[in-house]
Order: structure tokens, then sequence, then C-alpha cells
């Protein structure tokens, strides 16, 4: 049966491949260099950080510690501030786009963490206003 298409016709068994992977040519699998999940390990990396990063602010601030918090950061607030806005609407994005992708045991606390996430990031946004505006010490 001829086609018209080039594209479609099957290779002939008799061509050898030229190319193959590096985890080929070594045997080893260990070699996985797909860009999806390397993609989702550094979005689960981000929201660990975030998670870990907002339960410290908390803890420091329910204890009374806040002033500690504030010398230490008070030179890179603004960076970190934008820095975790973006981490936050990254994973937001992912998990609006890819929620469907997710295992439905981990659904659930995915959405949690995000929105702890979230909701940090905001809290942190009212008190550096209160802090800016001198409305508390």
């Amino acid at each position: 049966m001829e086609s018209g298409f080039v594209f479609m016709e099957p290779m002939s068994t008799g061509i050898d491949r030229k190319s193959t992977s590096l985890g080929v040519i070594l045997n080893i699998g260990a070699f996985n260099f797909d860009a999806m999940a390397s993609t989702h390990k550094l979005l689960n990396g981000v929201l660990a950080a975030l998670l870990l990063y907002n339960a410290a602010f908390f803890v420091l601030h329910i204890g009374g510690e806040a002033r500690m918090w504030k010398s230490v950061f008070q030179d890179v607030q603004a960076i970190f501030n934008i820095l975790e806005l973006i981490a936050v609407v990254s994973l937001f994005v992912d998990l609006v786009i890819r929620f469907d992708q997710i295992i439905p045991s981990f659904q659930v606390p995915r959405v949690v963490g995000v929105g702890l996430c979230v909701s940090g990031l905001l809290f942190k946004w009212f008190v550096l206003y209160l802090h800016l505006s001198y409305l508390v010490d």
C-alpha cells in the first residue's frame, strides 16, 4: 500500500538507529532526565520549604520572638516576599492545572499545604504592613 505521506511510512527493519540514550550506552537505569519528574520534585521541595518557613514564622511570633526574626531578615525581607509570592503563585497554578494528575490520596494534603502557604503569605504581608505603618512594635 503506497502512501502519499513520506513521514507516515514505517521504518525499515534493516536500518540501524544511530542515536541511543546515555542510559542505554552505559547500561544504567539511574539516568532519568524526565523534565516533568524533576519539575514535580522541585515543586514538592518548594512546598516543603514554604511550609517549614511558615511554621518557623508562626512559632517565633506566637512565642514572642518576633524581634529576633525581624532583626535577622530585615535586609532581605523584600527579596523573601517577592520569592515567596512567586513560589506560592507557582504552587497554586500547578495545583489548579494538574489536580487530576495528583494521586487521589495526596490531593487533600496538597490542597491543605498550598492553602497554608497562601494564608501564611497573606498573614506575613499583614504583619509586615503593621510593622511598616508603626502600628505595632
